[in-house]
């Protein structure tokens, strides 16, 4: 996962909810633009939890990311949806 990709999500407007998958293979949700904030150079990423616990994660553990609601291909891979 690059970290283009990784900003690429978290600067999305309007925001749309996704999942981080990670390296030891939990998931993380961030439902809403203030559940997740990406660190400075977009290395880590500061996540809330619903509990208010709050977790840092590093950006290089991310395997996947995915929308959590159907979503537009083309608005992810900068292109027209030509299907």
């Amino acid at each position: 996962m690059t970290i283009e990709h990784t900003i690429r999500f978290f600067m999305n407007s309007p925001f749309e909810p996704f999942t981080l998958m990670m390296i030891d293979g939990r998931e993380l949700h961030v439902r809403n633009w203030n559940s997740a904030t990406l660190g400075e150079r977009a290395e880590i990423i500061y996540m809330t939890h619903p509990t208010r616990q709050v977790e840092i994660v590093d950006t290089s553990h991310i395997v996947s990311i995915r929308t959590i609601y159907a979503s537009n291909r083309a608005t992810w891979m900068g292109t027209s949806d030509r299907r």
